[in-house]
């Protein structure tokens, strides 16, 4: 029947080829204890993208305490510009979709206005690679 075949296409669509994120999940974390060591321009680096690979980030989630408005994804030829939601948070975590290509360095950057702040600056990106034939 009808009903039958496009129930089948479905689940064999699903099944058959699952999205990037399932095989090809990624993770990484970056850490500087104190903003004071680094101001005016602290830059958390990541894990360079292995040949064959692109990386896509799809969140990230940091702690940068309340003297900062955000931070800077950069390390692939842009800068991407993530806010706080509002001024007096500590953290954030929000969705993007950010692009790295092989042999590129994703990193983080943060405007360190006030050093005597003494900010342990955590991020954290999520995402996945997608082969690059």
């Amino acid at each position: 029947s009808i009903r039958r075949q496009r129930q089948m296409c479905i689940r064999d669509s699903v099944n058959a080829n699952p999205a990037p994120q399932v095989f090809n999940p990624y993770q990484a974390q970056g850490v500087i204890g104190d903003s004071a060591t680094c101001a005016p321009q602290c830059v958390i680096s990541f894990p360079t993208v292995p040949a064959g690979k692109r990386l896509v980030i799809t969140n990230v989630s940091a702690q940068l305490g309340t003297s900062m408005g955000g931070f800077v994804i950069e390390g692939n030829g842009v800068a991407f510009f993530v806010p706080k939601a509002y001024p007096t948070a500590g953290t954030l975590a929000v969705p993007v979709t950010v692009y790295f290509e092989p042999g590129s360095t994703p990193t983080a950057r943060f405007f360190v206005q006030d050093a005597t702040q003494h900010t342990s600056l955590v991020v954290t990106f999520v995402g996945y690679f997608v082969p690059i034939p």
